[in-house]
């Protein structure tokens, strides 16, 4: 099946496949074994040149363990820092702090000290004496203020930006469709938590390479939207006469190293925000002849759903 005949089966996409390339363009990703969009859903891009350096961006998207290491590290090394500009103007300038004492124990007084003055406790135990010394202080203090101010919004925005609220499956299969030997592209998501996500929508399109391009066709789902999400959604595309990738055998797949684009849309009615998230799959993550497993059941005055299920699937015995 060449390209032609595989737009023909496309209605209203242009020869150019613009239309459906989620402005991705068809001049990107044409090396083989290229993805356009990472498992976490970001796209495959990394900018350089005049990009903008956003701090504030980076740190509230960053993971929770760098944050937090971040944080910490730069807690200690600011205090550090201020502990050794009181050792530099001298440690009598400190009250009830042992001048005589080995440089490393006058050096922790000093550091703890600026944590004290940093974090605004002031326990009483040591206070700065002379206008140098309360100056140093002053500045501290002022410091610790607008970095607390600081960090307390990165936390606030970290807690309160859209989240990947949905699991996709971790491969595509390709299943059984209908009574006639039919074929159907399959994969499945859950709501990970138990806020309320409702007006869920779909869209798949399809990339491949071929003959140095990218093209693109959209794929006709089964089912495009539900209103409510309170299950998993095993999301179809029928693979009829009319899909643009009739026909097409897992070599077809392999060889053009096709991956498979999905945004995901909807409103998250616990946060009262809407939600949109992407994700692909590429040819190796497809499974063929295969079916999913159940990942709900019935129970007593009640339904389970089973997230960890939402991988399992079992092949078929070949006819």
């Amino acid at each position: 099946m060449n390209i032609r005949s595989i737009r023909k089966r496309i209605t209203g996409t242009p020869a150019s496949g613009t239309s459906s390339d989620f402005g991705l363009g068809n001049k990107i990703a044409r090396k083989p074994g290229t993805r356009l969009i990472n498992n976490d859903g970001s796209f495959n891009v990394i900018r350089k040149g005049r990009s903008v350096f956003a701090p504030y961006q980076q740190l509230v998207e960053m993971g929770w363990s760098q944050f937090l290491l971040l944080t910490v590290g730069a807690y200690v090394l600011v205090n550090l820092l201020f502990a050794l500009l009181f050792l530099i103007i001298g440690v009598e300038s400190l009250a009830n702090v042992d001048i005589g004492g080995p440089l490393w124990k006058r050096y922790l007084d000093c550091f703890f000290f600026s944590v004290q003055t940093f974090t605004t406790v002031g326990y009483g135990s040591v206070a700065p004496i002379g206008i140098t010394a309360n100056a140093l202080a002053a500045f501290i203090a002022l410091f610790g203020l607008i970095s607390v101010a600081m960090v307390t919004g990165l936390f606030y925005a970290r807690f309160a930006r859209p989240q990947r609220l949905i699991l996709f499956s971790e491969k595509a299969i390709m299943a059984p469709y209908g009574e006639n030997g039919g074929r159907s592209l399959q994969f499945r998501i859950a709501n990970k938590r138990d806020s309320n996500l409702i007006k869920l929508s779909a869209r798949l399109v399809l990339t491949w390479l071929e003959d140095d391009r990218r093209h693109f066709a959209p794929l006709e789902l089964e089912r495009d939207n539900v209103p409510l999400f309170p299950l998993n959604w095993t999301i179809v595309h029928p693979i009829t006469k009319n899909s643009p990738i009739y026909g097409w055998t897992k070599q077809n797949y392999c060889h053009r190293h096709s991956e498979l684009l999905i945004t995901v849309d909807g409103y998250d009615e616990t946060f009262a925000q809407s939600i949109h998230i992407n994700n692909s799959y590429i040819h190796e993550e497809i499974e063929w002849n295969a079916r999913f497993e159940p990942m709900y059941f019935e129970q007593e005055m009640t339904t389970e759903l089973h997230l960890d299920r939402i991988h399992h699937f079992s092949f078929l015995e070949e006819e």
